[in-house]
């Protein structure tokens, strides 16, 4: 008699490759075996499976990012494919920018309530 799959009640997180992508780490070296799912989110991942990721997991990622960089900051893939802003995606056609004139990546992610909890400007 067939069974019924049941899904996993934990939270499914991304890999640790995709942490080390989506923070705009570097490609590890050989050995290492995040190396090829980093180069799998690099140069085979579609743009939406890279979207999702971001849903999923991405203040892990935020989180990972701001143990080395300034609060106020995000990797140049949250800005690409997290950035939750009105302004609608077309296949090549450039997007307009969200930013105020002269106004800084920490004033912005501070003025739509982008800032992680605890994270000061």
């Amino acid at each position: 008699m067939p069974r019924k799959l049941r899904k996993s009640k934990r939270k499914q997180t991304v890999s640790d490759a995709w942490i080390i992508w989506a923070c705009d780490g570097e490609i590890p070296p050989e050995p290492d075996p995040s190396r090829d799912g980093w180069l799998e989110f690099q140069y085979f991942a579609v743009e939406k499976e890279l979207e999702e990721c971001w849903r999923q997991d991405g203040e892990r990622a935020i989180r990972e990012w701001l143990k080395t960089n300034p609060a106020g900051t995000r990797p140049s893939n949250w800005w690409r494919y997290a950035l939750p802003y009105a302004g609608e995606r077309r296949f090549g056609a450039p997007l307009a920018s969200p930013f105020l004139e002269d106004e800084t990546d920490a004033a912005y992610l501070q003025r739509h309530g982008l800032l992680l909890k605890g994270e000061r400007v």
